[in-house]
């Protein structure tokens, strides 16, 4: 069996997840589409782990709102995520398409007999991210819709940031040896990259693992799939820029800043 060996890229956003993860911003990054309009849009949106071996990136949101209404108009889903950590002075913009998974987009693909191969797209893996989410983050998604007018009358505590970002936990756990090679010494530091990725997706779960409160209808979880990345390092002179791209098998090519 060979082993599988993730490209440059992912590799390097492993580690910097790992060296910024001090640093309460890392977990933020920002999130372009396109409106119905033919606008662009930006926004930020938390990044949740990566679905365990693969690339996809996990994030999750409110079904009613923008994004989400401009996504579903759109074939492909499509998205661009500028990604900056401070601390180590690195830019990462990923672009490729994205997946919504949401019990009424589960139960339409049902009713369609949809051929879902991946096992992102269950019921399990809905209620497993609604699990991560802290309770108060899970309020947020019975809550009014975003750009609702404001009802001044509403519980002062409440939050309706549609991203849950303060429903955000620890992803300190990261482990800065992410990488997978061929190797003798890369195979050593396997087992610590299955441990750590599992970490990512597992250890923002809530003390309360088993939540009071079915999935809501509102929650929408959504994977990004790369298709092309841009590294870009500011520290040295030169500056280090990346580019690789699926098409390509993820080959880099080093350019110019």
């Amino acid at each position: 069996m060979v082993d599988f060996k993730f490209p440059a890229w992912r590799q390097r956003l492993v580690r910097s997840l790992h060296v910024n993860r001090s640093q309460a911003q890392s977990k933020y990054f920002q999130v372009a589409s396109v409106s119905k309009d033919g606008l662009p849009k930006n926004r930020t949106m938390v990044f949740r782990g990566f679905v365990l071996e693969s690339l996809n990136l996990v994030s999750v949101t409110d079904i009613r709102s923008d994004k989400v209404s401009d996504w579903q108009l759109n074939t492909p889903k499509k998205f661009e995520i500028c990604w900056y950590f401070s601390g180590s002075r690195e830019q990462y913009r990923i672009a490729g398409h994205v997946s919504l998974v949401s019990n009424e987009i589960l139960k339409d693909a049902r009713n369609e007999h949809a051929n879902r191969e991946s096992v992102v797209f269950s019921e399990t893996y809905l209620r497993q991210q609604w699990t991560n989410l802290s309770r108060g983050a899970q309020e947020q998604f019975f809550g009014p819709s975003p750009r609702a007018p404001f009802d001044i009358k509403a519980d002062d505590d409440k939050n309706y940031d549609s991203d849950g970002l303060a429903g955000i936990k620890d992803i300190n756990s990261l482990n800065p040896d992410g990488l997978r090679g061929g190797n003798a010494a890369s195979q050593a530091t396997q087992t610590k990259v299955t441990n750590s990725e599992s970490q990512i997706n597992n250890s923002e779960k809530s003390s309360n693992a088993e939540s009071a409160f079915d999935i809501s209808d509102h929650f929408c979880v959504v994977i990004f799939t790369p298709l092309s990345v841009d590294y870009l390092n500011l520290k040295g002179s030169p500056q280090l820029r990346c580019l690789s791209d699926i098409e390509n098998d993820w080959v880099e090519l080093v350019v110019n800043a």
